[in-house]
């Protein structure tokens, strides 16, 4: 017969965090946050400040209209819903009414 010897203790074992090494950024990482700087410097210069937001409803869509204007030209900057959205909604509308009318 064989002996059963005892089983040995489990090792315990410690984990220790190596710290994290930056890196030097390469040349396509620098390009990259040079490009992105110069993109950045662009947009602030061509950043128009509307100062007037219209909000209205559009009865016969049943709709309300949002109408960015640019403070100084008076020129509409954007328009939501789109006039193609408000009039598909004239039309579902239209085809509403006609069905409870009836």
């Amino acid at each position: 017969m064989s002996s059963i010897t005892p089983p040995t203790p489990a090792v315990e074992l410690q984990f220790t965090p190596k710290p994290q090494l930056e890196a030097e950024k390469g040349p396509a990482a620098q390009a990259a946050d040079r490009r992105w700087a110069e993109a950045m410097d662009a947009q602030r210069n061509n950043v128009v400040t509307p100062n007037k937001l219209e909000v209205s409803l559009d009865p016969s869509a049943g709709r309300f209209v949002q109408h960015l204007t640019d403070a100084n030209t008076e020129e509409t900057l954007r328009k939501y819903p789109s006039e193609g959205q408000l009039a598909y909604s004239r039309a579902v509308m239209a085809y509403m009414r006609a069905l409870y009318d009836e």
